[in-house]
């Protein structure tokens, strides 16, 4: 008897404990307040997707709602079906990510009929919202061209020559959506005036698929410099893509949704992930699910029967701080951005071709703007000699300068050369001569006019002639034709041109050709002794006019004899100012303003700033200096740093 009296107390004290440990197992609704249901579906296994269904959870877990997370791996009969089935069970809720305006919306109507609220999610819906507890999206076209107008920038900085755009888009998908994301960035591209030209496109928005349709897209159209990515697993396979066919530095990605992969890769320094704008998937998970909470839970819900817009932001790898702050309100851990290299030394190669007055200013010019603008000069001198020219390039090329700023010897020749050093990223800026085809792939290009400078000198000689020479005009000539032939004879066309003009009559009795100083002085001296009735003397270089007034000097000619010249210098204008009566006048080019303009162009370019010479011919003008005024000749050595 007294053991059945003590089983009976176990018995009802285990009874008892069950009963307390059931009550403490969960949280029982109040009386009349029934557990909340709602079913969160999204339509792809990403990281966009994934970072939307945890907002959902959240939401959720916040509100004391039970959240069903499905996934429809974008099929349309899968997302009926999945909406028919929550109808059945009577769920409380739908958030979902639908596929299609057209499709989805028909079956998420039809259970808002049945007492079902609903909201959605990364759509922004065209038609009557009033229906919805809530609807969230970021704006499509618009985050487009955030990313577009970005783009321009970087490409107007970056990119040199053609831009060439290929596309990752998720049209097999849904359709209206993608387009309005890639239009949207070309409407940046636009309104920066960009000029693109749109290569290929590929549908992709799955990362592997993506990987694959890249790498075969890069392959077929080798040009592609510039990719746009208008989803998640778009960019992410892009830039994968770009990795391993070895572009980095090459081929730039932008694309659309932020991530922890996304922003991973833009801080890994790797130069392919650009920036992209980030929509907020997760707050639109978390927002969707609180509306649904607030209408079924009676309470006031400022976003029911509207659609509302959770703003893009635009993530660049240009700004780590950026970046990181979005992972860290993300829930991302931040991460550690290496301190930037510093920055490379700017080479630059300045090639002259002889070793004279002029081209020691001009060099003086290259060493001048290199000290301002920090950059080191390499100076080279080719001699005369096309071969050797051709031989310095190629050693620059293989040195990797940052730039060639250079005198070339031939259009013909000198130009193929230099064109294999642009392609090859180095800069090129010219001097000393008027390129005769398209310039646009120049730092810049700076010469005098050479029929133009001698028409001046010319002209100068027809007056000085009419009033100190009465009988024959007998001209000598040296030239240069040895040399560079074309603008040789452009000088010296000019300059007879002068004479025409003003109607002098004369005889070409002689001409030699002689750039250099002594080559000159021993050649005319010859001449002199050839054609005694020589009275005029035209010199087109510099070598050549100190050259020819010291012959005459030597000779004993001086006020028989009178030389006119090209270019200014400190023994020409000395010669000038010297009484002796010899060396009447010269053109003056500016070979150190040539020589520093091409360094400064050059500068400008390599330092991402803006370039007005860019891509053209730039005329220095040229100066007549004589005898007639010794004051502007003397302005212009204080002018030249002489003394």
């Amino acid at each position: 008897m007294y053991s059945k009296r003590i089983f009976a107390v176990i018995s009802l004290m285990a009874v008892l404990a069950m009963l307390i440990t059931a009550c403490g197992a969960g949280q029982t609704p109040a009386e009349g307040e029934k557990s909340l249901t709602v079913a969160g579906v999204v339509f792809q296994d990403d990281q966009f997707m994934k970072s939307m269904t945890q907002g959902f959870e959240d939401a959720g877990a916040k509100y004391g709602i039970k959240v069903m997370t499905a996934n429809t791996n974008n099929d349309q009969s899968k997302e009926a079906e999945l909406i028919q089935t929550y109808i059945a069970q009577g769920v409380n809720g739908i958030a979902i990510a639908p596929l299609s305006q057209d499709a989805s919306i028909p079956n998420l109507k039809e259970a808002t009929s049945k007492g079902i609220q609903v909201a959605i999610t990364n759509m922004n819906l065209a038609g009557d919202s009033s229906w919805l507890a809530g609807g969230y999206t970021s704006d499509d076209a618009t985050n487009g061209k955030i990313v577009g107008t970005n783009a321009a920038e970087f490409i107007k900085a970056n990119v040199q020559g053609d831009v060439n755009v290929a596309q990752v888009d998720f049209d097999h998908q849904i359709p209206e959506q993608s387009k309005a994301r890639y239009d949207g960035f070309y409407a940046g591209l636009d309104a920066a005036s960009i000029k693109y030209n749109k290569v290929a496109a590929v549908s992709a928005n799955m990362q592997d698929d993506a990987i694959t349709k890249v790498a075969d897209m890069l392959t077929a159209h080798p040009e592609i410099n510039v990719i746009w990515a208008c989803n998640d697993g778009g960019t992410i396979g892009a830039v994968m893509a770009v990795q391993q066919a070895g572009l980095a530095g090459k081929v730039f990605v932008f694309g659309y949704d932020g991530g922890d992969q996304q922003t991973s890769m833009m801080l890994s320094g790797e130069n392919i992930l650009v920036g992209l704008v980030s929509q907020d998937p997760y707050s639109q998970g978390y927002k969707a699910v609180e509306s649904l909470a607030l209408t079924l839970q009676g309470k006031s819900n400022p976003d029911k029967g509207k659609i509302t817009v959770v703003p893009g932001m635009y993530l660049s790898s240009t700004d780590a701080a950026g970046v990181n702050a979005w992972r860290k309100a993300n829930g991302l851990a931040e991460i550690t951005v290496s301190a930037p290299e510093a920055p490379k030394e700017l080479v630059v190669a300045g090639v002259v071709f002889q070793d004279d007055q002029f081209m020691k200013s001009m060099v003086q010019g290259y060493e001048d703007a290199g000290k301002e603008f920090g950059i080191k000069i390499l100076t080279a001198n080719t001699n005369n000699d096309q071969s050797k020219e051709a031989e310095l390039i190629q050693t620059y090329i293989a040195q990797s300068v940052s730039g060639i700023a250079i005198a070339p010897l031939s259009q013909d020749a000198s130009i193929p050369n230099l064109k294999e050093a642009a392609s090859n990223g180095i800069q090129v800026a010219i001097t000393n001569m008027n390129l005769s085809g398209d310039p646009s792939w120049l730092a810049g290009g700076y010469t005098s006019d050479d029929a133009t400078n001698g028409k001046i000198v010319g002209t100068n000689a027809a007056e000085f002639i009419k009033a100190n020479i009465t009988g024959p005009v007998n001209v000598a000539q040296v030239d240069f034709d040895h040399q560079i032939p074309e603008q040789s004879k452009a000088r010296y066309d000019g300059f007879y041109a002068g004479l025409d003009a003003a109607d002098i009559e004369y005889t070409k009795v002689a001409a030699v050709s002689a750039n250099m100083q002594d080559d000159a002085i021993a050649k005319v001296a010859d001449m002199l002794t050839a054609h005694p009735e020589i009275n005029v003397i035209w010199a087109c270089n510099d070598g050549g006019t100190i050259g020819a007034a010291m012959a005459v000097q030597q000779a004993g000619l001086a006020g028989k004899v009178f030389v006119f010249g090209y270019d200014g210098g400190d023994q020409q204008t000395s010669m000038i100012l010297s009484g002796d009566n010899i060396l009447i006048g010269v053109v003056a080019q500016d070979p150190y303003a040539q020589g520093y303009s091409a360094v400064k162009s050059l500068a400008l370019t390599l330092t991402d700033q803006d370039n007005p010479d860019a891509g053209k011919i730039t005329v220095v003008p040229g100066t007549y200096l004589s005898v007639a005024d010794t004051d502007a000749v003397k302005k212009w050595r204080t002018d030249n740093g002489l003394k």
